[in-house]
């Protein structure tokens, strides 16, 4: 007697173990909302878009490359047509900005996107992990690596498109915050 009730026990007790994997499993798993968030990289930046060339950021699909010029002295702006925005930097500006490891790319994605919210990639490859390799992206929203060949969609939050690697990762992701009067900031 005592032996089947030790033996339903821990039956009970594998099935309890079982379900509580599942859900867990199911949790974790089935979440399509799945955007990673970089820390691996310093970026601080804030522009208003309200003001060109930032204003483009509120028109969904459209993104644009930010860059400081290495000597920190500029500040230059591209969208995927090729127009090119430079402005310099004033002497204590270079010291409030960090552009992660490449430089960022901002724009408004066009799926899963109601409240129209900005998002930031860092403009490197996360590939091939290395500043000189930056992306290029098209009006389309696809970024692509010119050494490796791996792409990342820009409007499905930063994920892999088209792969030639294994192991491609998302593109990094930094948080962007935004006010009331038309300023965003990213940061991590």
């Amino acid at each position: 007697m005592r032996q089947l009730q030790n033996s339903l026990h821990a039956e009970q007790t594998m099935k309890r173990g079982l379900f509580l994997f599942i859900v867990l499993l199911t949790a974790v798993g089935c979440d399509n909302s799945y955007r990673p968030m970089s820390a691996k990289y310093r970026v601080r930046f804030s522009c208003r878009t309200d003001v060109a060339p930032f204003n483009q950021l509120t028109t969904p699909g459209r993104f644009l490359s930010v860059r400081i010029s290495p000597d920190r002295t500029t500040l230059t702006v591209t969208d995927p047509d090729g127009t090119t925005t430079t402005r310099p930097l004033t002497e204590t500006e270079p010291a409030s900005f960090a552009l992660g490891l490449g430089g960022l790319i901002l724009g408004t994605p066009l799926f899963d996107n109601d409240n129209r919210s900005v998002s930031a990639y860092d403009l490197a490859c996360p590939f091939c992990d290395q500043e000189r390799y930056r992306l290029d992206f098209d009006i389309q929203g696809i970024a692509k690596c010119s050494k490796c060949g791996n792409s990342w969609s820009l409007n499905s939050s930063g994920f892999p498109s088209e792969t030639v690697s294994s192991g491609v990762r998302p593109l990094y992701g930094y948080p962007v915050t935004s006010s009331v009067n038309g300023r965003i900031s990213v940061s991590n």
